[in-house]
């Protein structure tokens, strides 16, 4: 699949990058899936979310019952990407928020067990690889060059596609299309939370209820054809307990959506370009 480079114009800082996987099974959480998380400032109304839009980022709520999502539409003209992560030592994604002047916060990224501050699959920062490609699993690269961000199969990753890079997956959205079989309705709902790369804009989310990916896929769809929207790719990053969207509103609130205490050893946040 060919790189999505379609944000030439925002400016990046040097990243350091880490890695994303699928949601954790029941085995790896000890208690089973999650049927609630944390949550403060988030409206049960879509009409009140728009207390939580600042410049360069709006908030939504999409979908209905299982499929109910928060939504975050964010500017690649007024918002910079940073993935970035702390293997064995971990970070939270309040702190993350509060320490780095970030206007969102996104994650989680690797889950190989409970709480892992290891990283599983590629990690890539500033040309340097930290952790190679693993053959097996997660499907997709997230990597962000000069031109801004884009998303390949882990087959079609060349080392130069990228100056920071990750993998996670699977990809619930492939090339404009659904890539969720219905098979995975059989298996148990999650929290998700996800990252999409499309024309003019970036988005990233997580669901307000336990759901499934191919729900999650089928809602994002709907979505993007509503707004005539062109979203190539969407990657799903860790979830279940280790789902979490962290935000700071205009007026200088947080609102969030899980746990935003617990450490992490991967986040994507988002921050506003330098003047």
């Amino acid at each position: 699949m060919s790189v999505s480079n379609r944000f030439g114009c925002l400016l990046l800082t040097s990243m350091l990058v880490v890695g994303c996987g699928e949601a954790q099974s029941p085995k790896a959480t000890g208690n089973g899936p999650a049927t609630s998380v944390p949550r403060s400032g988030i409206p049960e109304s879509g009409e009140l979310v728009v207390d939580l839009n600042r410049p360069g980022l709006s908030a939504q709520i999409i979908g209905s019952g299982d499929g109910t999502l928060l939504l975050l539409e964010i500017d690649p003209g007024l918002m910079e990407p940073v993935l970035l992560g702390m293997p064995r030592k971990g970070i939270s994604a309040r702190d993350a928020l509060e320490d780095r002047n970030f206007a969102a916060v996104i994650g989680s990224g690797f889950v190989s067990e409970l709480n892992s501050l290891e990283p599983v699959g590629l990690l890539q920062a500033n040309g340097q690889t930290l952790s190679p490609v693993q053959v097996h699993g997660y499907t997709r690269i997230l990597g962000i060059n000069d031109a801004g961000m884009g998303v390949v199969h882990r087959r079609a990753y060349q080392r130069n596609l990228f100056h920071s890079a990750l993998q996670a997956g699977p990809g619930i959205i492939e090339q404009g299309e659904l890539d969720i079989s219905e098979r995975e309705l059989k298996r148990p709902a999650y929290f998700r939370s996800f990252v999409a790369v499309c024309e003019q804009r970036w988005l990233v989310g997580v669901s307000l209820a336990p759901t499934h990916l191919h729900t999650l896929g089928k809602t994002l769809l709907a979505h993007f054809r509503k707004q005539s929207w062109q979203c190539d790719d969407v990657v799903n990053l860790a979830g279940d307990r280790q789902a979490v969207l962290i935000l700071e509103s205009g007026n200088g609130t947080q609102a969030h959506h899980g746990d935003p205490d617990t450490y992490k050893v991967s986040l994507l946040g988002f921050r506003p370009v330098p003047d």
